[in-house]
């Protein structure tokens, strides 16, 4: 809500690339309807300038974000601050991302690819309350995303069913190693190692080397570094 002068009173909260922060401001100090509250501001910063001043929007800059770190992003901001948030992104949002940020309780997600225009559009469409993500665009992301999700569950399952051995050796596999030199680093048969593979194959339902290598990778950097870890 604008205060009495009508006017939008906006914090910035910036990352790692105070350029984009720096014009996004500018643009914003700009605009007659809109005060900036401050130069833009780390998470931790925005949070504490909230103790003394209560903004009408928060816009986070939210470029080379990933949907995960949304949750550790967004709702904190929120609370200290009780006011709207919208995220602005530096490439066409995809459908995990605004999911990822509706969940995390943003009221809305804009990206570059508007321009300028854009992004003033939804700080005040957020001032005024208005509804800034299109609900048929979120249903149709949501469809999506569950489907992906549940696609990640089903192969971390899989991946789950490994034992530890059969986990080294998978991870072996994905540096490109053959049986015998598979054999030589885990201290273990080549005959052995056959078997492993074997079972890997079949816990995982592939067909190859190769789709078991593709299929680890594909769970995500961390459930991948563990394999890594462990070799």
């Amino acid at each position: 809500m604008a205060d009495r002068n009508g006017t939008v009173g906006v914090i910035v909260v910036r990352n790692d690339t105070p350029l984009f922060s720096g014009i996004l401001c500018e643009a914003l100090k700009a605009e007659a309807d809109i005060r900036l509250l401050s130069q833009p501001l780390r998470l931790d910063e925005a949070i504490d300038l909230c103790g003394g001043k209560r903004p009408d929007v928060i816009l986070v800059e939210a470029t080379h974000a990933s949907p995960r770190s949304l949750r550790s992003l967004v709702p904190p901001i929120k609370a200290a601050c009780a006011a709207p948030v919208v995220l602005v992104a530096d490439k066409k949002t995809d459908d995990v991302f605004l999911v990822a940020g509706v969940e995390s309780g943003a009221s809305g997600i804009v990206d570059s690819s508007g321009g300028i225009g854009e992004i003033l559009w939804a700080v005040r469409a957020a001032a005024a309350g208005e509804r800034i993500v299109d609900s048929n665009r979120l249903a149709e992301a949501v469809e999506r995303t569950a489907w992906l999700r549940e696609r990640e569950r089903n192969r971390t399952d899989r991946l789950g069913l490994l034992s530890d051995r059969e986990r080294e050796t998978l991870a072996e596999l994905a540096r490109g190693l053959r049986n015998s030199d598979i054999a030589e680093r885990l201290m273990i048969s080549p005959r052995t190692v056959e078997k492993h593979v074997h079972h890997i194959l079949a816990k995982l339902q592939v067909s190859s080397r190769l789709a078991a290598v593709a299929l680890a990778r594909e769970t995500g950097e961390s459930e991948y570094g563990v394999m890594r870890e462990t070799a």
